[in-house]
């Protein structure tokens, strides 16, 4: 089956286009905040370099966040654009999720840690036993110091993301970026079990704090 997944979740454009395992093409970039002007222009380059046209895609993977606001909204109605056109399905993954997938073969905890302004992180913890990576917490939104208390009990931690600053610690891996093409793997799981997301219902997953000002709380 041929996935198309994207990713908008931060500064970087990440898209890939797979068949089962394989990655049939790939475009990763950090591209600020223009992902509005370059998502379906790299989708219709990708697609060609693939010798692909839309209508040859399977389905849909789009990363969810948490993230920027602006780029999972883009990626989000990108996609359920291109689900309804096609009337192909969607499959929705956490970025947390594939961002924790970067640590490789470490073997412990994971702890990726998305800057999310005000102080806070975007968060989530994770445990590996150098194959298989399980989550083990909910998609935080914390302080720094709420989230070292959250983790203190494990003896070996791999952080990643743009947030290790705010723990006082260095990022296991400088290109610690959600990629597409890991996005596209997870999904895959979801499309054998059939676990699709309706384009209607599809949205970033936002988590939002008693402290945030977007909800007036």
């Amino acid at each position: 089956m041929k996935i198309l997944a994207i990713d908008t979740s931060t500064d970087y454009l990440s898209l890939a286009v797979t068949d089962g395992g394989k990655i049939l093409g790939r475009f990763h970039r950090r591209i600020g905040r223009n992902h509005s002007s370059m998502l379906i222009p790299m989708i219709d380059s990708l697609l060609k370099k693939a010798r692909l046209k839309l209508k040859d895609i399977g389905g849909f993977v789009v990363s969810i966040g948490p993230g920027s606001f602006t780029g999972l909204r883009i990626g989000v109605a990108t996609v359920k654009g291109l689900a309804l056109a096609t009337g192909k399905p969607i499959v929705a993954v956490p970025t947390l999720d594939a961002v924790a997938r970067n640590a490789g073969r470490f073997k412990g905890a994971i702890c990726p840690v998305l800057d999310a302004r005000k102080n806070k992180l975007y968060a989530c913890i994770y445990e590996s036993d150098g194959k298989v990576i399980k989550r083990r917490s909910k998609y935080l939104l914390v302080s720094a110091q709420d989230l070292l208390e959250k983790i203190k009990r494990y003896d070996k931690i791999f952080f990643l993301g743009d947030g290790t600053a705010l723990l006082g610690k260095k990022a296991g891996k400088a290109d610690w970026y959600p990629r597409a093409e890991v996005a596209a793997r997870l999904g895959l799981e979801d499309f054998k079990k059939r676990k699709f997301v309706k384009a209607e219902d599809l949205e970033p997953l936002y988590i939002y704090s008693k402290e945030c000002d977007i909800i007036g709380k």
